[in-house]
């Protein structure tokens, strides 16, 4: 007798991504497709409810990044697996996604079939990082064990830093969070802090220097 498929939850902003990557689990006999969602707070909403094995999240999802699923995910010892997509491959963000319990990384241009056997994978257990991201992650902790340590930033901190590094205003930040004006400042105030520096433009290319912007 076959063991019942594991139940998947899928989140992705992008209507169409997140379509084919549906299609891809309601194909496979394997999986239970409960719930396919674009936004973070829905995505873990879902999981607490649904208690899925395998979450397929995209790691830049709008309300609740997936980054910040993944440590709840954690935080609150939920049984659910997370298999993370995204679209930047730099080191920085694979450790980050590794750190807070991705179970497999995957960048945005894998293949259907890439997908499906990091999310059969995951859901029997086990991890799955690609050659060129496992190659990535390997020489970026070689690098960091050569170096002094230097400033860490939250989650959150970083994705204003990136999104500072792209000109927007403080307002137009506060609105691709989701959060106040306020709250912006003060993740700035903090990340000028940490880098020693006084302004934005010095905070921005010392984030390029540490290697938190590409």
């Amino acid at each position: 007798m076959s063991p019942p498929p594991a139940l998947v939850v899928v989140a992705e902003d992008h209507p169409v991504y997140r379509e084919g990557i549906v299609r891809l689990i309601e194909a496979d006999p394997r999986f239970e497709l409960v719930a396919a969602v674009g936004d973070g707070r829905e995505a873990l909403a879902e999981i607490r409810g649904r208690a899925p094995a395998v979450a397929v999240l995209d790691i830049g999802l709008p309300g609740i990044g997936g980054i910040e699923i993944m440590e709840a995910i954690t935080r609150e010892h939920l049984p659910t697996r997370a298999v993370c997509l995204s679209a930047l491959e730099d080191s920085v963000t694979v450790h980050r996604a590794i750190s807070a319990g991705a179970r497999a990384f995957l960048p945005k241009g894998s293949s259907g079939d890439e997908i499906v056997e990091a999310v059969s994978v995951v859901a029997d257990g086990g991890s799955l990082l690609p050659r060129a991201v496992h190659d990535t992650l390997t020489m970026a902790l070689r690098q960091r064990s050569e170096v002094p340590a230097g400033p860490v930033l939250s989650t959150r901190e970083l994705e204003v830093l990136r999104l500072a590094s792209d000109g927007l205003t403080v307002s137009a930040i506060a609105q691709a969070l989701i959060i106040g004006d306020a709250t912006v400042k003060t993740h700035l105030q903090h990340i000028y802090d940490k880098f020693g520096v006084s302004d934005r433009a010095a905070a921005v290319a010392h984030g390029f220097r540490l290697g938190f912007l590409r």
